[in-house]
């Protein structure tokens, strides 16, 4: 549905549900063999539905060749194909009118300055499926009173920590459940690769666990992940951020600060703590033009202009090599949870 909307200028709107089910584990059990796609072709779905075009010039047409390219791809069965047929000509028998398609140049056209959305700030929270209501819930109040305007948050978290103090199922739960959010996302790690070059000599001083540089790249790759879709947001809908604040789900903030106050629109604010070296790598706000830089720092390795790629280093390294100022803030820290048994970290 939302693959057609595009083409008719439609958007989806989410509410919260309206019906509660009672569930055990028996019927959550049969529920995943009834549905047994949507836990395991969800990914490659959406990735084929964001890919799908065509030419066609009426919506009825395009519904029919879009279930016809879903079931040739294996995601319907052919019978799936029927029924939207049938379905397509009882509409057209009581004399519904499609909508128009809306051409992509009318899409595209940049809208006008007066009708632009301003909001005070989006938050973007990346790293792993935890302590959504331990520590989130509380930094988000923190935040909101922090930027006194109207936010937006995402939640870009991954789930592929099976294992913890708190069971997997619940932390899915409470994430998903979580409703002060604008989008959630969830994902599973995937193989990913920095293209360092083969002769780029990379170090890590302070240094690494080995252990850790895989997870290290994985949440690198989530940080720009989550400002792409920050910027995809707010291109769709027509909104334009003031600030931008990048925050982590098993942290919580502790705040003093009355004001955000940038010295310059290339400034970042950091708290002035848990520096190993460089500069905290786990909370930050600044202007989202300058904290592109700040969350794309992925896309950045492959080019080798800096070799110690140590988490905190390679951060001031970077937003040095760009002119970024760094703002060291005491009013403000951002600990971790305590790690342990019955704990959420």
């Amino acid at each position: 549905v939302q693959r057609l909307l595009w083409d008719i200028g439609g958007q989806l709107i989410f509410g919260t549900s309206t019906v509660k089910q009672i569930r055990n584990s028996h019927s959550y059990i049969k529920d995943m063999d009834d549905e047994q796609q949507l836990y395991h072709q969800s990914g490659s779905f959406v990735r084929f539905l964001s890919s799908w075009s065509s030419t066609k010039s009426l919506l009825s047409e395009r519904i029919a060749q879009l279930a016809r390219d879903i079931a040739k791809n294996d995601f319907w069965k052919w019978k799936e194909v029927d029924i939207m047929d049938a379905w397509i000509a009882d509409l057209e028998s009581v004399g519904y009118k499609f909508p128009s398609i809306v051409s992509s140049s009318s899409l595209s056209s940049s809208p006008s300055s007066s009708s632009i959305i301003r909001k005070r700030a989006a938050v973007c929270v990346t790293g792993l499926v935890e302590c959504i209501q331990e520590a989130w819930a509380p930094t988000h109040d923190t935040i909101r009173n922090l930027v006194q305007g109207e936010i937006d948050t995402f939640l870009f978290l991954s789930s592929s920590l099976k294992q913890g103090p708190v069971p997997h199922n619940v932390r899915m739960s409470q994430t998903r459940s979580y409703l002060k959010s604008t989008t959630i996302i969830l994902y599973e790690d995937r193989i990913i690769d920095p293209e360092i070059p083969s002769n780029c000599s990379t170090h890590y001083h302070p240094p690494m666990d080995k252990s850790h540089v895989i997870p290290y790249y994985q949440q690198l790759w989530g940080l720009a992940e989550c400002f792409d879709l920050v910027k995809e947001y707010e291109q769709k809908m027509n909104i334009r951020y003031e600030l931008f604040i990048r925050a982590r789900p098993d942290s919580i903030l502790n705040n003093t600060l009355q004001k955000i106050v940038l010295p310059s629109n290339s400034s970042i604010l950091i708290p002035n703590e848990n520096h190993f070296g460089g500069v905290n790598d786990r909370f930050a706000i600044g202007s989202i033009s300058t904290m592109k830089k700040y969350m794309r720092r992925w896309h950045e390795l492959k080019h080798c202009y800096i070799r110690n790629i140590h988490a905190e280093t390679f951060l001031k390294l970077l937003l040095n090599q760009f002119g970024i100022n760094i703002k060291l803030e005491t009013d403000f820290s951002y600990p971790q949870v305590e790690h342990g048994k019955g704990l959420c970290h």
